[in-house]
């Protein structure tokens, strides 16, 4: 039988489960960042790491993203099941390990971060990458020869 630590001993984090449901509007990279730090809190580096390599993964194909501008003959939907393998990778690899470790270590019984500088931080990522994506299509797309 699991007992529930005190308030005292509990540790302060964001709630994984929330975390992972984020990554349907931030990506993969949101949660597998929140987890990391959750998991050096809870003292599991082999967790915070594992997440750690999906972040960056995540990162890396915002670049592959990014890149695929110049490559137009390459179909969205290969890119829309690109993201859905990351989502569904890192939530049934490490993301759902913290969520099942938490409910049942801690239940309730944990003191939370608060989420709006996680938050405010990931919307202006989306902002700012959205930004690059239409700059880049702006310089890369050739112009109408018959608005001459």
């Amino acid at each position: 039988m699991t007992t529930i630590p005190s308030s005292e001993s509990s540790p302060t984090l964001w709630n994984p489960k929330a975390a992972a449901v984020w990554c349907l509007l931030f990506s993969p990279a949101f949660g597998a960042y929140l987890h990391a730090r959750n998991a050096e809190t809870l003292g599991r580096p082999e967790e915070a790491k594992a997440n750690r390599m999906w972040f960056f993964i995540s990162l890396a194909y915002f670049g592959v993203i990014l890149i695929s501008v110049f490559f137009p003959a390459i179909p969205d939907q290969v890119f829309r099941l690109g993201a859905l393998g990351l989502l569904f990778g890192w939530h049934f690899s490490v993301g759902r390990k913290q969520i099942e470790f938490v409910r049942e270590n801690y239940q309730d019984q944990y003191q939370r971060k608060p989420w709006a500088k996680p938050l405010l931080i990931a919307f202006g990522c989306v902002v700012a990458l959205m930004g690059v994506i239409i700059g880049l299509t702006m310089f890369t797309t050739p112009l109408d020869p018959d608005l001459n």
